[in-house]
């Protein structure tokens, strides 16, 4: 009994051990295959465009649970070491609250996006029912292009206008709801691993 019971509390530290240095390895994989994503995607730099901080953002928010399962692997293998334990905490805390705060920037954009593309929708629109009504008003027009005919293609520009606008206020919406959803619930996921990690080291 005594020879079984030395033994089994022998392989439990290695065990231990052993799980620490895969979920080290499986974190740092994480990790690093995040920041190469972003980078990817951040390169070359240009944060003044609107399209380059909406391609940006949208991207973090897709990958950012591969964020957090790396940081949560890697905070879970270093918990034996308080020294490593207390920065890692704290880095998820700032990274906790960076997140979410960026869903206003994220938010912002899309909205400016959604009007110049409303505006421009509008702008060819008003562009074709100009042209229609110079037909209307011109005598020499081809005797095939009648007044019924114009009256249906205005009829059918205004249909076709108000259809892209509603689809292109639906994107918006879904847009902003899938991408600062992430944002907010991975952030909320760092900032718990960050308490987390501050109590193992007090």
């Amino acid at each position: 009994m005594t020879s079984m019971s030395n033994a089994t509390y022998v392989s439990l530290p290695r065990a231990n051990s052993h799980t620490s240095k895969i979920f080290l390895i499986l974190g740092l994989a994480c990790i690093v295959g995040f920041v190469i994503n972003m980078a990817t995607f951040a390169i070359p730099p240009n944060p003044m465009a609107l399209e380059w901080r909406l391609v940006f953002l949208q991207q973090i928010g897709n990958r950012s649970i591969l964020l957090f399962l790396g940081t949560a692997m890697l905070l879970y293998s270093l918990l034996d070491l308080p020294s490593l334990v207390k920065p890692l905490a704290l880095a998820c805390l700032i990274m906790g609250i960076v997140l979410p705060l960026s869903c206003v920037l994220l938010v912002r954009d899309h909205l400016v996006l959604q009007t110049q593309t409303m505006t421009s929708i509008d702008n060819q629109a008003q562009a074709l029912q100009t042209q229609i009504q110079i037909a209307e008003n011109d005598p020499s027009r081809p005797t095939e292009v009648t007044p019924e005919l114009l009256q249906q293609a205005m009829a059918q520009v205004e249909s076709q206008t108000d259809s892209l606008i509603q689809n292109a206020r639906n994107n918006t919406t879904k847009s902003i709801v899938a991408n600062a959803g992430n944002l907010i619930v991975i952030g909320l996921g760092l900032i718990s691993l960050g308490r987390f990690g501050i109590k193992q080291t007090v």
